[in-house]
């Protein structure tokens, strides 16, 4: 009923284990990146990193003289992060480089970073940001080095706590629901992005991002991807019966029936670039603007995906009810003014599409838990996409939508 290509998906378990055992045997090795962040975390390594890995010509030839760690809690589901204050030596300092700095490694977890990388979202971040630092309309946290090899990374990043023109949000401001302001300006933010890369070349697209990293037009991860979402469907029943009813559980596995339908359908031309994990703790407050981080499922698609996603997981389910086409048209508007133009009836069909995106990466959250952090978060994420997927009848999207393609 659900044809996988195991072979695909056996080749990629078997690289996944493969890299992660070679870092594992070779952890001497001075080529091999650190897991232990303790081994990174001297003024020589830091040096040599950004000698090596540096993204722009500012950094190389100065030197760290002196690190500390700072007790700043930056909480991730799948990263080690810490924050330090640097001291530079007389070059440094004259080149005005930052006083404290954010450096992001793969967790300690085994589970999690085997998930992790038979996903691909670590190498798909580094190559966001070694493509894209320099070209995004939106402010991003910027990025001092990038280094990644087999299993591991490690990302040096602009420490935002520092910076007092920031507002950061939690998995609280979340839960809790993005006031109409924090709505408006992300949906702003979004278009303005969206219309920057909307409808590049395939070439060009495929210069700054492959198709081999993209989570679900990769030959490879789209099998990956599809496995995935199948294998979490029982835990995440288990889990969450009383949210995840046996009729969506139906329309689900209907859906997997239905994958290349709509993988065909979801990227379609024109495509642009898109965060692809846009909830509003990605998001940030940046002076009387919006900016944007954590790009770990950034990918070719449609703008809608984005603005689907930060609408259902940021927003309560019952103000979303109240608001939810005013707010795309808010999108549509904010695009236009960009000289992009989408209908609406085009745009409210693709947000009914999308939404089970929404739906299948909660459920992959919750069911196979290694990305779980707090239950509390995960479980009311699930019922604002369970919420969503009746409120635009994704249902009757899909039965047309595959009946249209079979005639």
């Amino acid at each position: 009923m659900h044809s996988l290509k195991f072979p695909t998906i056996l080749s990629s378990s078997l690289r996944t284990c493969w890299h992660l055992s070679i870092d594992v045997l070779t952890f001497w090795h001075p080529q091999t990146l650190p897991l232990d962040s303790a081994r990174l975390l001297t003024p020589d390594a830091l040096t040599k990193l950004i000698t090596q890995h540096a993204l722009n010509d500012r950094l190389k030839g100065a030197s760290i003289i002196e690190i500390t760690k700072l007790d700043i809690q930056s909480v991730s589901s799948n990263c080690n992060n810490i924050v330090f204050s640097v001291k530079w030596d007389e070059i440094g300092v004259d080149r005005d480089l930052p006083g404290s700095l954010f450096l992001k490694l793969p967790c300690k977890e085994f589970v999690t970073r085997l998930f992790c990388n038979f996903i691909d979202v670590w190498r798909l971040e580094c190559s966001f940001f070694r493509s894209f630092s320099d070209d995004c309309p939106v402010r991003l946290p910027k990025v001092y080095a990038v280094a990644n090899k087999r299993s591991r990374f490690v990302l040096l990043q602009e420490n935002l706590h520092a910076d007092p023109s920031v507002q950061l949000f939690t998995n609280a401001d979340m839960v809790k629901g993005a006031p109409l302001e924090v709505i408006k300006s992300t949906l702003a933010t979004l278009a303005r992005f969206h219309a920057h890369y909307n409808a590049l070349p395939a070439k060009e697209r495929e210069a700054k991002l492959p198709v081999r990293a993209h989570p679900f037009l990769s030959p490879v991860m789209s099998e990956v991807t599809k496995f995935i979402n199948i294998k979490s469907l029982k835990p995440c029943r288990e889990k969450a019966g009383e949210y995840f009813s046996e009729e969506l559980e139906k329309l689900y596995l209907y859906a997997m029936q239905h994958w290349e339908i709509l993988l065909d359908w979801w990227y379609r031309e024109p495509l642009t670039l898109i965060h692809g994990d846009s909830h509003l703790g990605n998001f940030f407050i940046s002076g009387d603007e919006m900016g944007m981080l954590d790009f770990q499922a950034a990918q070719w698609g449609k703008g809608i995906r984005d603005v689907q996603y930060f609408l259902i997981n940021s927003v309560s389910a019952e103000t979303l009810a109240q608001h939810e086409k005013k707010l795309v048209q808010f999108y549509l508007d904010e695009l236009e003014r960009h000289d992009v133009n989408l209908s609406f009836k085009a745009g409210w069909e693709q947000y009914r599409a999308y939404s089970f995106q929404t739906l299948m990466t909660i459920s992959v959250a919750y069911g196979l838990s290694p990305l779980t952090e707090k239950d509390h978060v995960m479980e009311e994420m699930l019922k604002r996409a369970v919420a969503a997927i009746e409120r635009v009848n994704f249902q009757q999207w899909l039965e047309q939508t595959v009946t249209r393609a079979s005639q």
